[in-house]
């Protein structure tokens, strides 16, 4: 028996729309990360079209020409790369235009291989640079076009090795696609049936890596400049989803998400000091504990959140515990969190936070914290009538909270909030705010209020972070975008500990939510990406073992109800299972049910009189010596054919063909043939 090691045929001719559907479905998985340039985008498309053109000049067929474009190709990529791209964005862009130059050369092809490797390329890429909704339909797609495409090419060369170029056609009927679909997408079902039970992995090349699909949001560094929130606070992107899972959770646009605090301040920019960070031991997958917890007064929150200059982690107050995917969590002097080692992805933790009163109790005092060492006092240097404007507003004040409290709502009522505010010049920024209408941004609201508290001699620092929000209806949780980005003041008091102040007008701070029908869609699809991320993105260990066992559970409940007691019921109520094994049974055995009947509707109608298979199956006999009948030749011309080149099979083959068009054309009752065929197979062996 021979082994093909290689296609011995080459196939002419304009290749199937499935292969031009495959590449179009690679290259739209990675125009949804949003890293390939237009340019190669546009390069790609052309190629799409004049393959669907079908035309041709003579410069496809040149393989001078055609190696001259891979050579260029391989330049651009390299060419970005030692700009500083990264490299799964060059190859991104080779792979684009590689495949757009495939699509272009018309040259006979032995095989697709090579249009399905770098599609296939294309896709891999992909996964690497986007978790996007849209990238598994996109997927579904790629797969049915692969397969479809390397099953026409493979018929096209069985039949121009055969010498009937035209059996191709005949055998890729509608039939054969929709058994194609089926097939592949049974295979679909056992992949998603894999991904349930196979060991999970975190990985930073599957999770995007340093090439995320985002632009970190910037204004969260050791050192921020005055005016760099104003700046982030005109992107409506998101930052923050947040769900609440226990505790009250704030009222809608009264939320603050707390990010870092600064301490220091030259006049014109804040800094953390010391800057350096330290490691908190401990494994986040399980939870780490910050600070001692109370229970009764915790807010505990799902946070997803976006890249992020720095990896800073929110948090709604005084972080308690934190559990989740983090690496490296650090804390730094001030009490911030973060993960530098995932600031470029998406991330998802869980948080329980300790909510400080917004005023402190009647009685407590002001003061440095014990590790302050005056660093919550520092000042630079000042006009000494910034000291008298301090003391004036906060005259007759008779505690350290009054005097606080009338900082904060001096700037309130007198200030106004602009996101451009006037350029001051050489002035210091804090002294041209004061002295010139108090106009400005929530940074300069809060760095006034901390020189006026210090000036006065109240120990405080300007925290930056997230405040307001609005709630998703449709998924239940709050988004925070790149225009809640804010800026207040804490103020450290002796027994309650820090406190905080708000000293920005909210009037014109806060955004009102949109309405409207394409408001609502907006948070359909806000809620359908959330969802995208927390089931499948990020379905880690935990999500796998808490998934099998509510299936396990289901499906225990199901075959054995009355199993089910009273003392089983707290843990039933704790497990809500990501799979219900009695829907997923329902589903497959609806599809195994279509499946089988599309199977037997197919043999109902391909069964037809006994005779009409056996002509086939003696027309398959004949074929194996080489004489194959086309469409074009009448059955008793090929009759004919067959006793001039096989004269020992003639009567066999020829009483075959009477009954075979008697049964068809003739209107008689159909008969048996099987001796004529039995004759014929062993006159062939003769």
């Amino acid at each position: 028996m021979s082994v093909r090691r290689s296609f011995r045929c080459s196939v002419e001719g304009p290749r199937p729309l499935g292969a031009i559907i495959m590449v179009a479905a690679a290259t739209a998985t990675l125009d949804i990360t949003g890293q390939v340039a237009v340019w190669a985008l546009i390069g790609q498309a052309l190629g799409v079209g004049w393959a669907l053109s079908r035309r041709e000049l003579p410069v496809q067929r040149s393989a001078p020409a055609l190696n001259a474009a891979l050579a260029l190709i391989v330049a651009l990529a390299l060419g970005m790369w030692l700009r500083g791209a990264a490299s799964v964005v060059a190859l991104a862009h080779f792979a684009t235009l590689t495949q757009a130059l495939q699509l272009v050369d018309a040259r006979p092809r032995r095989s697709e291989f090579l249009l399905v490797t770098l599609a296939l390329f294309q896709v891999i890429l992909a996964s690497n640079l986007t978790d996007s909704v849209l990238f598994p339909p996109l997927l579904v797609v790629f797969l049915l076009t692969t397969v479809w495409t390397l099953l026409v090419h493979t018929l096209q060369v069985e039949a121009l090795e055969s010498g009937d170029p035209l059996a191709a056609q005949r055998i890729a009927t509608p039939g054969l696609l929709r058994a194609t679909l089926v097939a592949s997408s049974l295979s679909i079902l056992l992949a998603l049936a894999l991904f349930l039970v196979l060991p999970r992995m975190r990985s930073a090349m599957l999770r995007g890596g340093s090439a995320g699909m985002r632009v970190a949001t910037s204004g969260f560094s050791d050192k921020i400049q005055l005016g760099e929130l104003g700046r982030i606070r005109q992107d409506p992107r998101p930052v923050l989803h947040v769900e609440t899972l226990a505790g009250t959770p704030p009222q809608e646009g009264a939320g603050y998400w707390r990010g870092m605090a600064f301490d220091h301040f030259d006049g014109r920019s804040w800094s953390v000091t010391p800057s350096d960070k330290r490691a908190i031991p401990g494994n986040a997958e399980i939870g780490i504990d910050l600070a001692p917890r109370m229970r009764e007064s915790e807010h505990v929150q799902r946070i997803i959140r976006e890249p992020v200059t720095g990896g800073v982690v929110f948090s709604l107050g005084t972080p308690t515990r934190i559990s989740g995917a983090l690496r490296s969590l650090e804390r730094d002097r001030n009490g911030g969190l973060f993960i530098p080692r995932q600031a470029e992805q998406r991330v998802i933790y869980t948080v329980a936070s300790r909510i400080e009163p917004d005023a402190p109790l009647a009685g407590d005092w002001a003061m440095e914290t014990p590790d302050g060492r005056g660093r919550h006092l520092q000042l630079p240097a000042l006009a000494a009538w910034v000291e008298d404007l301090a003391h004036t507003i906060t005259d007759g004040a008779r505690s350290d909270a009054e005097r606080a409290a009338q900082l904060e709502r001096w700037l309130r009522e007198n200030g106004r909030y602009s996101n451009t505010p006037p350029d001051v010049g050489d002035t210091e920024p804090v002294e041209a705010f004061l002295q010139q209408g108090l106009e400005g941004h929530c940074e300069y609201f809060a760095s006034a209020m901390v020189v006026l508290l210090r000036s006065v001699g109240i120990p405080a620092r300007m925290v930056n972070g997230f405040a307001g929000g609005h709630r998703n209806r449709l998924g239940g949780f709050v988004t925070l975008t790149r225009a809640d980005a804010h800026a207040w003041v804490e103020v450290h008091f002796e027994r309650t500990g820090w406190v905080r102040f708000d000293p920005t007008p909210p009037d014109l701070r806060r955004t009102e939510a949109a309405t409207g029908l394409g408001a609502r869609m907006g948070e359909l699809a806000s809620a359908v990406e959330l969802w995208w991320f927390q089931r499948v993105v990020d379905f880690d260990r935990t999500d796998q073992a808490h998934a099998l066992r509510g299936a396990w559970l289901s499906w225990r409940r199901w075959r054995k109800p009355q199993a089910s007691t009273a003392a089983s019921a707290p843990e039933q109520r704790r497990t809500t299972p990501l799979v219900d094994a009695r829907a997923v049974g329902t589903a497959l055995a609806l599809i195994g049910a279509l499946v089988v009947a599309n199977h037997l509707r197919r043999r109902r109608r391909s069964r037809g009189p006994t005779v009409l298979r056996e002509y086939a199956a003696a027309l398959r006999l004949l074929a194996r010596r080489g004489l194959i009948r086309d469409t074009a030749t009448p059955a008793r011309a090929f009759a004919r054919r067959v006793s001039r080149e096989v004269p020992q099979a003639a009567d066999a083959f020829a009483r075959l063909t009477e009954t075979y068009l008697a049964a068809r054309f003739g209107g008689r009752e159909a008969r048996a043939a099987d001796e004529e065929l039995r004759l014929l197979r062993d006159s062939l062996r003769a």
